[in-house]
């Protein structure tokens, strides 16, 4: 179920105060809590608690979620990796979820919207999962307007497309980045490509399109100069294999006559726009043998990463080199 139709369903007050979202974008997350329990306490007080089965014991998250308070009436839960709650707890947690207390505003949150689990499958199938992946591009735009309106701030469709290929992986991202551009140019009405080519002199940055669009060109040395300064800006290389088998993924089922899994709607994929748009033009700057040896690579990298101590820089620059070298 997508935001806007949880949101409208939800002012109906005619589904359970039970929400179960799916999908890491995090700005997405706060948006639907903070517009959700508006609509459920209205002006009334409430008590919000985090939980983590990583750092509580599901007996201990079961035992806040049934205790009564009488000086606070009125709670907000939210539980995050749910499926990480195991034996009774996990049962007795269904069970709640299936009679919640009617003051209480139960939210389950779960990043990976593909996860698949006895516990995801047994919640499906009385709660429909909210999507709160990262939008499409279209939806992607009317969020980045809303986003620069809500800052008092106008910018005309070049500045747009500008902030997408910069920021468009995440709404969490794009909202951080426009709030640091509203608070550049200050009392100023409109932002403008200066501003944000200024902005990023600035900050001295490089940005993951322009590697990827670098590497789809096969740049070796400005791929390894940009990748070396991703690095050095609080990038790891852990959240540089995720968009890169994506991008050799797409590559690949272009190769494979498949259209590239973007252009149908099954699911997000997370690449700036300006790189989605020249897939087909990168997959004939690469063989399919090409494509596969790199995605082999990134596995092992990732294996890597998981296992035992390496360093980033070194481990980049080798697959760069072998794969475009």
């Amino acid at each position: 179920m997508k935001i806007k139709k949880a949101l409208e369903n939800f002012s109906e007050r005619s589904v359970h105060p039970v929400l179960f979202l799916k999908g890491g974008d995090h700005f997405l997350q706060e948006f639907f809590i903070d517009k959700a329990s508006k609509i459920f306490f209205g002006n009334n007080e409430y008590k919000k608690t985090l939980m983590l089965p990583e750092d509580m014991k599901g007996k201990e998250i079961i035992k806040k979620l049934v205790i009564t308070d009488l000086f606070e009436i009125n709670k907000l839960f939210v539980i995050r990796n749910p499926q990480k709650i195991f034996g009774k707890p996990s049962i007795d947690l269904i069970e709640i979820c299936k009679k919640p207390n009617s003051n209480h505003l139960i939210f389950l949150i779960i990043d990976d919207w593909f996860t698949k689990t006895a516990f995801t499958t047994k919640i499906e199938s009385f709660i429909e999962p909210i999507n709160t992946q990262p939008p499409f591009d279209k939806e992607m735009k009317k969020w980045a307007k809303y986003l620069i309106n809500k800052n008092h701030k106008n910018a005309d469709y070049r500045v747009i497309s500008y902030l997408l290929d910069i920021a468009g992986d995440s709404l969490t991202h794009l909202n951080n980045e426009i709030t640091k551009i509203c608070l550049l140019i200050g009392d100023r009405k409109n932002i403008e490509i200066k501003d944000l080519e200024q902005f990023i002199g600035w900050k001295k940055e490089r940005h993951l399109w322009e590697f990827l669009l670098s590497f789809g060109n096969k740049n070796f040395a400005n791929t390894i100069k940009i990748g070396k300064t991703l690095l050095d800006n609080n990038y790891l290389l852990i959240t540089l294999i995720i968009p890169l088998t994506n991008f050799f993924q797409e590559m690949l089922f272009w190769k494979m006559k498949k259209d590239g899994t973007f252009y149908s709607n099954s699911g997000y994929i997370g690449l700036p726009a300006s790189v989605k748009s020249k897939i087909s033009y990168f997959a004939n700057n690469f063989s399919e043998i090409e494509i596969k040896d790199a995605i082999k690579r990134l596995h092992e990298i990732d294996k890597r990463q998981k296992s035992q101590s390496t360093d980033d820089e070194t481990e980049l620059i080798q697959f760069i080199g072998r794969v475009i070298g």
